[in-house]
């Protein structure tokens, strides 16, 4: 009885690290996500899109995966420096993934005055192989802080970018 009750907790041990390193691969690919937004990077966003990613819009708009690459690469109307990501929840299930996070977007007018747009975003992503690839993506607007200094601006990536 009492070797079944350590090989029992020894599973559960083992089955807790693995969900802690599943969550970290997944929290790692929001993370690249983000850093490619930033960039406008349309070669990495592409790769880590499911080819049927959609995203829905605070108004309700959705937009299919051509859409958001022709976004970031058409001329921006603002500019995004940085962003804080807080509260993120990650749901793990067999070969999907369920993030929410809090996003504040710290950036620039058009005309240049400063600005924070504040989300709360979810993401749905599946699992390729090794590999996660977002499906969805719905945002919701929590609100605009006009007049806000933007964080200091990231430092560009090697390779392509717009």
């Amino acid at each position: 009885m009492r070797r079944a009750s350590l090989i029992l907790g020894a599973l559960a041990l083992v089955a807790a690290r693995a969900a802690a390193s599943e969550t970290d691969r997944v929290l790692a690919v929001v993370s690249a996500l983000h850093e490619a937004g930033l960039r406008r990077d349309v070669v990495a966003l592409k790769k880590l899109y499911a080819p049927d990613y959609f995203h829905t819009n605070p108004d309700g708009s959705v937009m299919k995966l051509d859409d958001v690459l022709g976004s970031y690469a058409a001329e921006p109307k603002m500019t995004f420096s940085s962003q804080d990501v807080a509260d993120q929840r990650v749901l793990l299930r067999p070969g999907f993934a369920v993030v929410t996070e809090r996003v504040a977007l710290h950036g620039r007018t058009a005309g240049g005055d400063p600005f924070v747009s504040r989300f709360r975003v979810t993401y749905v992503l599946e699992r390729h192989g090794a590999a996660w690839r977002f499906l969805n993506s719905h945002s919701s607007l929590l609100g605009i802080d006009r007049g806000a200094a933007p964080a200091p601006s990231i430092q560009p990536s090697p390779g392509p970018a717009r």
